[in-house]
């Protein structure tokens, strides 16, 4: 009995607050003038700044969870970056694709993205012949590896040779 009165009183008190708390949101929102129809994209890297302020429709990155895609009034968030092809949608039809080795993505309340890598290479500029002779080596560098810093700094030259080779093969 004190059992089913407490999930009734939880659920009352849960149903009260949900109301307020969605109303803010929208008041919010209304307030600053709705979801932007535009996305502000800054892409960096440590040597360029490959994009910067530059207004897009959309953007895919590779997160280390999975790829995902941001819109403007995306949510807060901040991911790490795996190696992987983020596309940048300009507009219908005008995407851009780049190959990052790594880094973080910080995407902001206020429809701002900011991408900053290790590494960004436009897709195009991959070259096919190195990016296998690449694997190649990193694979018989981690066959060779004795100790734990050897076969980490393997692994990883070969999980991004692996997605680079994989981001042409899917072009």
């Amino acid at each position: 009995m004190l059992g089913r009165r407490l999930a009734s009183v939880a659920w009352r008190n849960s149903t009260r607050l949900a109301v307020p708390a969605r109303w803010m949101a929208e008041d919010a929102t209304a307030a600053a003038g709705g979801i932007p129809t535009k996305l502000t994209l800054n892409f960096l890297a440590p040597h360029q700044a490959i994009m910067s302020k530059s207004q897009v429709d959309m953007v895919i990155v590779p997160g280390a969870s999975g790829a995902f895609g941001v819109l403007p009034g995306h949510v807060p968030t901040i991911s790490e970056l795996k190696p992987g092809v983020v596309e940048v949608t300009k507009a219908a039809g005008d995407v851009a694709k780049y190959f990052v080795s790594s880094g973080f993505a910080f995407v902001h309340g206020n429809s701002t993205l900011d991408l900053c890598t290790v590494e960004a290479v436009p897709l195009e500029d991959l070259d096919p012949s190195a990016i296998s002779s690449g694997k190649s080596e990193a694979e018989s560098e981690l066959a060779r590896a004795t100790d734990e810093v050897e076969k980490a700094k393997a692994q990883i030259a070969l999980d991004v040779y692996t997605a680079m080779s994989e981001a042409l093969n899917a072009k």
